[in-house]
């Protein structure tokens, strides 16, 4: 029998995040941002091995002879006035950034930094953060979703 590696736990597969009330007074000028709202990502399973992977944004190679490497990727469909945002369907006017727990923007569509990932169980905490667009502020319901990839090496 062969220990498998990290697995996203099943209760963060499929989440559904409230944004709370968002107020068009708060984001009536292009670049205002809302409150940002944490996601957890939880892994499970993840076993002591050598791991390594070059990091696509820094160009270097993260290593480890007692710990694997993850990475995660965000794929969602993009705003149109601000590519670097989730676009929402429903209201319009604004978008949908990602933050890692530093609150730096994790880019849609490219990996984000490895790191690496300690035996058992993991948590990671990303963060939504509504974000006004160049386009016209329009109330109402809004939905969005985001992809997540998770590479385990």
């Amino acid at each position: 029998m062969l220990e498998s590696a990290c697995y996203l736990d099943p209760s963060s597969a499929y989440q559904t995040l409230s944004l709370g009330d968002l107020s068009t007074a708060r984001l009536s000028r292009i670049g205002d941002q809302g409150a940002p709202v944490a996601m957890q990502l939880k892994l499970q399973g993840c076993v002591r091995s050598d791991g390594g992977r070059r990091d696509d944004q820094q160009g270097t190679l993260v290593w480890s002879a007692i710990e694997p490497v993850a990475t995660l990727a965000f794929n969602a469909v993009a705003d149109a006035d601000t590519p670097d945002l989730i676009k929402v369907v429903g209201a319009e006017g604004f978008g949908l950034r990602v933050l890692d727990v530093q609150g730096n923007d994790v880019r849609l569509g490219r990996t984000a930094p490895a790191w690496f990932v300690s035996p058992g169980e993991s948590q990671l905490t990303y963060y939504i953060r509504p974000e006004r667009t160049a386009a016209a502020l329009r109330p109402g319901a809004f939905r969005a979703s985001l992809n997540v990839y998770l590479t385990y090496d």
